[in-house]
């Protein structure tokens, strides 16, 4: 005979599965979170619901917990080309257009996020786009990140070995010309294509972003497709707010067609594609202008707000977040007003402190572009000016200028092992894999210490195949991180810390 659950106690744990995975179980979806339970029980090493749920809220919270939780009370159903009006926008819109903007620009780089990409089917199907739009696709610095709470997915994502069901959704072409038989009704995807995306996990609710530690800045487009729906309103205003900072201010956003929300995704523009709502972080190109009816051109119109305005409030940062000075500036600093039909003026040039203290603010408020031009109006010479236009300019995607500004600053500070650190993992972002381990390798002969400079060394070995050099590097950084409080930050870790650094290490390992 089942024990009853009290309402209380389903009450609590819906709070906790909103406060610590972002999932949304109202009391209507009651029943379907104890469903969910039930099933993940017996892999907690517990018996039935009741006993997980008091089990979880009375011990400490940890990265295993969160994924068997999201593993069973999330739905892992996806396949390739999923409502391909979305993938058709992409296509004939909006990756033409990204591409002939870099073009023109000199800088053949794209950088595209799949966030919660289950089993790899949205990332791959960007991954096959590219191919089919870049004939000099080798030419170009692609980053593809692919992310999810699920190790097990990401595991299942990397060996690229689909069956029948997964191209449900797809042209027949799809998998005739990218996929090769492997098996009794299993498909192989081929390596040209497999190898573009990258697989890490991250939960969007708890972990640090936009960051270059997780290389989740400078974005161009964001593909959270399916996985908002998930959220209760504030986890998803604060997931929408940390996408908007991750996008560069051309940038775009991808949700599901039963994710749309005008009052969710005040931040963005929308803009149609036959069938697909996509919304755009910056103003809507001239290009596209004339082809949007005039109902929508004032929907975009409304939503339009100077770069350096205020779009969300985002929540009061801690000491962990930002920093002790950081913290400070913030305290006395008033957030700049959300401005629809009066356009803000941007900050006067000023000098010195007062700038750093002015783009400090304009940088936690993820105006990028602002922080970046007050310093550079103020040419600045000290290490933590120079420190903070290196990452508003990374945070842009403009990384020749980030390498700039971190080159000096290591030149005003050559013992500091931090910046040998930020120079890298510009460089890493630029393609230069060599450059990036070098100075990596600097950071740690001033600081063997150095627990994040050994992670990313690590990471870089991996990508290049060497798996015992990455192995050793990765049970340096676990070894170090051992040493300090779990949620101790980590210096230059942009807010991370000890204890998640080590579930990111520890992820890795499982899903590689």
């Amino acid at each position: 005979m089942a024990t009853a659950i009290s309402d209380l106690l389903l009450r609590q744990f819906s709070g906790f599965l909103s406060s610590r995975i972002g999932l949304h179980f109202p009391r209507e979806r009651w029943p379907d979170m104890l469903r969910g339970l039930e099933r993940a029980a017996p892999e907690l090493g517990l018996a039935g619901a009741g006993a997980c749920m008091q089990w979880l809220l009375a011990s400490p919270q940890n990265r295993r917990q969160a994924e068997i939780l999201a593993s069973h009370l999330t739905v892992g159903e996806t396949y390739f080309y999923r409502e391909p009006a979305f993938f058709a926008a992409l296509e004939d819109e909006v990756l033409p257009a990204l591409i002939a903007a870099r073009r023109a620009a000199g800088r053949l780089q794209l950088r595209i996020w799949s966030a919660g990409c289950c089993t790899g089917e949205e990332p791959y199907s960007v991954a096959v786009l590219l191919s089919r739009l870049l004939p000099d696709l080798e030419q170009w610095n692609i980053t593809l990140l692919a992310t999810d709470i699920n190790p097990h997915f990401l595991a299942k994502a990397i060996r690229g070995e689909y069956r029948e069901w997964s191209f449900r959704g797809a042209p027949a072409w799809f998998r005739e010309g990218y996929f090769t038989p492997f098996g009794a009704g299993t498909y192989v995807l081929a390596p040209q294509v497999r190898r573009l995306a990258s697989f890490d996990y991250l939960n969007l609710v708890d972990d640090v972003y936009p960051a270059l530690v997780n290389n989740t800045n400078a974005m161009d487009i964001v593909l959270c497709r399916n996985v908002l729906m998930y959220f209760e309103a504030d986890s998803m205003r604060a997931v929408l707010d940390k996408f908007r900072r991750a996008l560069t201010d051309d940038g775009w956003l991808v949700v599901s067609s039963t994710e749309a929300n005008t009052t969710m995704f005040s931040g963005f523009v929308p803009v149609s594609f036959r069938g697909a709502f996509l919304y755009r972080k910056g103003e809507i190109p001239a290009a596209l202008r004339p082809t949007m009816p005039a109902m929508q051109m004032m929907l975009a119109e409304a939503y339009a707000v100077p770069a350096w305005a205020e779009l969300a409030v985002p929540p009061a940062p801690t000491l962990a977040d930002r920093g002790t000075e950081q913290a400070a500036v913030l305290a006395t600093t008033t957030p700049l007003p959300l401005a629809r039909t009066q356009p803000a003026a941007p900050p006067a040039a000023v000098a010195g402190a007062a700038a750093y203290r002015q783009a400090l603010a304009c940088y936690a408020q993820g105006d990028y572009a602002m922080a970046a031009d007050v310093l550079a109006a103020a040419a600045p010479d000290d290490v933590p000016a120079l420190v903070l236009a290196a990452r508003a300019c990374a945070n842009q995607g403009k990384l020749d200028e980030a390498c700039r500004w971190c080159e000096a600053a290591v030149a005003a500070d050559k013992l500091n092992p931090g910046l040998r650190y930020l120079l890298a993992s510009v460089l890493a972002e630029q393609g230069q894999g060599a450059a990036a381990a070098a100075s990596l390798k600097q950071a740690l002969y001033l600081n063997q210490d150095f627990a994040l400079a050994h992670f990313a060394l690590g990471n870089l070995c991996r990508r290049l195949g060497q798996g015992a050099t990455a192995a050793r590097h990765f049970a340096n950084a676990r070894e170090l991180l051992a040493a300090h409080p779990p949620d101790a930050p980590l210096p230059d870790a942009e807010g991370l810390t000890a204890g998640r650094l080590l579930d990111i290490i520890d992820s890795g390992e499982c899903i590689a």
